[in-house]
């Protein structure tokens, strides 16, 4: 997948893209990298030139592909087994390409040497058809155990399916196999979970909620209130800064997203948003009263001017760490058993603002857009 970044002027005006791809890797298995810059689209609003850009981007991707798959060795491909395919390429290249996060990375690695572990590491990537999937998905429902030796639930089954999907996709794409043998599956031959019930909160409750808050630390107050106001994620409120709020217009930068990472000293990690997108809410001058009053609090409590990237939710002993993803969800819990309140989720919380923001009149692609989803559906 292409990616790009913005070359700017002298004056910090960006007048193009540079973008690079990986095609793989040599003998030596070194990433085979093409670069190229593509002019900055003209007249466009910053939506549509980030769309525009993306476009001339997978353009440009697929025909340094086209090009490069012409002098490959198609025998090659068809010799390589499952595991070089997964452990050299999809790996390397695809899970570990710095677009995902730590976390993922991890689930992915599980899911994979699980994969591995049943087809064995001899089995050639081209000999996967559709049977052997179909048999792989019985196996998981019938034979596979968890550590502690129970059956593996719907969800486990599907995240195994969706993972060896994803690596066959992947070999499609890439040309090592003609196509990809899952898609032969019957629909009732795919594993399948039922769907998790959407709970948010109705208007009644959502007032009650904010009356209770009314007598809790401003802190958690401001947090809750996002939650539910304008929808962000718990990892998006966390990963909140003082720099990303424009007092002036009433405005929030939501750009980054904070998620565990066992396997860091921090045991947690900084990047993008769940979509990758940066975008812009804006608030009500309640709201913007009560962070300008958190503002105010944390710099007596720091005896310092706070920073642009200071944390807006940070922890108690530093201005410049993020509040640890799982906080906001322990202190929910401990609040809504004092408060006699029906159990709730931070992420309830979210799907609560898309709620109300629709029963409210808002438009469903508006409320798309405040919540940072990827698509209306």
């Amino acid at each position: 997948m292409a990616t790009y970044r913005p070359n700017t002027n002298k004056q910090g005006e960006v007048i193009s893209y540079r973008v690079k791809i990986c095609l793989g890797r040599d003998d030596k298995n070194k990433q085979i990298q093409r670069t190229t810059t593509i002019p900055r689209p003209e007249g466009l609003t910053p939506a549509k030139e980030r769309k525009e850009v993306e476009r001339l981007a997978d353009q440009w991707e697929r025909e340094q592909r086209a090009e490069f798959e012409k002098t490959q060795s198609k025998e090659d491909k068809k010799r390589i087994t499952l595991a070089d395919f997964i452990n050299k390429h999809w790996f390397s290249d695809h899970v570990e390409d710095g677009g995902h996060t730590p976390s993922t990375v991890s689930f992915y690695r599980i899911m994979s040497a699980d994969i591995l572990a049943y087809f064995g590491n001899r089995k050639r990537l081209a000999q996967i058809d559709a049977e052997a999937v179909k048999r792989y998905i019985k196996f998981l429902n019938t034979e596979a155990r968890t550590q502690s030796g129970e059956p593996y639930s719907p969800a486990t089954v599907q995240h195994h399916f969706n993972t060896l999907r994803s690596i066959l996709e992947y070999a499609r794409r890439f040309r090592y196999v003609d196509y990809n043998p899952c898609s032969d599956l019957a629909p009732k031959e795919k594993p399948k979970r039922e769907k998790k019930k959407v709970d948010f909160l109705t208007p009644e409750e959502a007032r009650q909620f904010e009356k209770d808050l009314e007598r809790e630390p401003l802190f958690w107050r401001c947090y809750f209130l996002l939650l539910l106001k304008i929808g962000l994620r718990r990892g998006e409120a966390n990963g909140l800064q003082w720099g990303d709020i424009d007092t002036e217009k009433r405005a929030i930068t939501i750009q980054r997203n904070v998620t565990v990472d066992r396997n860091s000293p921090s045991k947690f990690h900084i990047g993008k948003t769940k979509t990758g997108e940066i975008r812009t809410v804006y608030i009500t001058p309640r709201i913007l009263a009560l962070l300008e009053e958190l503002k105010r609090e944390q710099q007596e409590r720091y005896s310092a001017i706070l920073l642009p990237s200071s944390f807006v939710f940070c922890r108690t002993d530093s201005p410049y760490v993020p509040l640890y993803p799982t906080s906001a969800t322990a202190w929910l819990d401990e609040f809504t058993n004092r408060v006699h309140m029906r159990k709730i989720s931070p992420h309830d919380l979210r799907h609560s603002a898309a709620s109300l923001a629709i029963e409210a009149g808002a438009d469903l692609k508006d409320v798309q857009e405040l919540m940072g989803h990827s698509d209306i559906g």
